[in-house]
């Protein structure tokens, strides 16, 4: 998961920490599509979860 974060131009530690804490929002929900927000690629997630040095592959 720390690796798609990466991936993704996340910092890891922001994104999990976001992860959790509004999984624990959702613990009694039946409907998992609020998960679709959470995935690293997702644009919904907030800024600061987005790493501040862009890497570029080369």
């Amino acid at each position: 998961m720390t690796e798609t974060a990466k991936a993704n131009n996340l910092n890891p530690f922001r994104y999990l920490e976001y992860v959790l804490t509004v999984m624990k929002d959702h613990q009694e929900d039946t409907d998992y599509r609020f998960m679709e927000d959470l995935l690293p690629w997702s644009e919904q997630l907030p800024e600061i979860c987005r790493s501040k040095t862009k890497t570029t592959n080369v």
